[in-house]
């Protein structure tokens, strides 16, 4: 069960030929589509894109909750009272006034538990703001302070809320926000699914949505850090506070579009279906518009960080398929044959897993990189059988 043997490996001897035969193959063709079962009968970029469409539709037709968006300001000369507030956990009174022209509303604060017509005539003391979204969008959007910690007034830790990391990515602002990623998805999606299979191309998505959202707290991270209470706008960081809500799904197409620059570089496709362009073009135009965007500290500089962590995690993973297969291996869930397609034979990875052969041993390899090596060693017999 556990033996090879040497037929079944590409020897040291072979393996030169065998990579640059099989470099310029992995280039020269796309893997053809195949039908799915009764219970498969959509692409899983179909159903991506169909799960953002019917969530944007669902947040827009549920009752708005408040939500809150910045952090709390204490009133001048409240800075004590607030303190006891937040250090002895005692009972406080909150107030949320109505949004205001642009949508905004506040809500403050009180110690103690106070009734309404005794409240309004005492300063409060401290404010935030808040908007009123759907519950899809309270629930799913993502904040530092929401997805990792934050201090409400009277001192009590909220936030821990880690499914925001990916459940952001199925949100949309609005229409044409939604309708620009569903075209990248439309576009970009069937390259990299046809590659990798359904669930690797679930698995490069999800990755690049989480790596998105980790860049974007990293930066605010250091932006709190660095500015502290102030206003002060720092080119790469992000604003100072950690309520400023990320949502989109930008972050995995951006991840999706890196993939297919790795996998497809040459492929021309008409952006806005007049002007021709490669892939690999495309993507590093992209790139240098939200490193810009970003270090501009433009109105989008949140979502631009989104972007490039997106891509950087895309374009990590195309070029390292077996991991992703390795990560399923971990917890005991092999990719079915009827889920994926065979991994793309990409002369660098074989080159990686030989070298690891040599290193640690056949036994160190997983049955994945087993399995790449047997599919690239009998396409290099076809290939020889075929210049007989």
């Amino acid at each position: 069960m556990g033996s090879s043997n040497a037929d079944d490996t590409p020897t040291s001897a072979t393996r030169r030929t065998h990579t640059a035969w099989v470099d310029v193959g992995a280039r020269g063709s796309r893997a053809p589509k195949r039908g799915f079962s009764a219970l498969s009968a959509f692409s899983a970029n179909t159903l991506l894109i169909v799960a953002c469409c019917v969530i944007f539709f669902l947040d827009g037709c549920l009752a708005k909750v408040p939500v809150q968006v910045s952090k709390w300001r204490v009133a001048a000369g409240q800075s004590q009272a607030w303190d006891d507030l937040h250090r002895a956990h005692v009972a406080m009174t909150l107030i949320a006034f109505p949004p205001g022209a642009h949508g905004v509303g506040k809500i403050f604060v009180w110690a103690g538990d106070l009734p309404p017509q005794i409240v309004l005539e005492i300063d409060p003391i401290a404010e935030a703001d808040y908007q009123l979204v759907s519950p899809l969008r309270a629930w799913l959007q993502f904040t530092t302070a929401q997805a990792i910690m934050s201090f409400a007034p009277d001192g009590t830790v909220q936030g821990l809320q880690f499914w925001r990391f990916i459940g952001y990515g199925f949100l949309h602002f609005d229409l044409t926000h939604l309708a620009f990623n569903m075209v990248g998805l439309f576009v970009f999606g069937p390259i990299v699914e046809e590659r990798f299979g359904r669930r690797r191309y679930l698995a490069v998505f999800s990755v690049s949505v989480v790596a998105g959202a980790l860049l974007f707290l990293v930066l605010n991270a250091l932006g709190i850090a660095v500015a502290g209470d102030s206003d002060i706008q720092i080119p790469g960081l992000l604003s100072s506070d950690p309520f400023t809500p990320l949502i989109g799904a930008s972050g995995g197409v951006y991840g999706i579009i890196l993939a297919a620059a790795w996998l497809a570089p040459e492929e021309e496709i008409l952006l806005l279906y007049l002007i021709p362009m490669r892939i690999r073009v495309l993507a590093l135009l992209l790139l240098a518009l939200a490193v810009w965007a970003l270090l501009s500290s433009s109105r989008n500089a949140g979502g631009e960080a989104a972007h490039l962590g997106g891509a950087i995690a895309g374009w990590w993973v195309a070029r390292r398929p077996h991991v992703i297969d390795d990560f399923f291996d971990l917890f005991g869930r092999r990719i079915s044959p009827r889920t994926a397609r065979p991994l793309p034979i990409d002369g660098r990875e074989v080159d990686r897993i030989l070298d690891k052969a040599d290193t640690l041993g056949l036994s160190a390899l997983t049955e994945r990189e087993r399995a790449m090596l047997r599919a690239a060693t009998e396409a290099l017999r076809r290939h020889e059988s075929d210049g007989r």
